[in-house]
This record gives C-alpha cells, structure tokens and sequence, in this order.
C-alpha cells in the first residue's frame, strides 16, 4: 500500500469514526431527554 492510499485510508476512518461517535452522543441525549423531560422551576413546586 503506498503512502498516498494509507493517509487516504486513515483520513475515511477516523472521519467515520468521528461521526459514528457523534450519532451515536446524539443518540444517547435523546434517549435521556425522552427519559428525563425538562421541567420548569414552577412545574417543580406546584
């Protein structure tokens, strides 16, 4: 494999890797926003 091809390889994988892990945090905040619902202070209290 020459030089070019590898840096050209590992540049996909780690952007792919980048956005894999974004969606998957993205994910994550969603599911625990459905969970735990933001409430207002005046919800709280009452």
């Amino acid at each position: 494999m020459t030089d070019l091809a590898f840096g050209l390889t590992m540049t996909v994988l780690g952007m792919g890797i980048t956005l894999l892990t974004l969606l998957l945090l993205t994910l994550v905040i969603r599911l625990l926003n459905r969970l735990y619902p933001f409430q207002k202070e005046e919800e709280k209290k009452s």
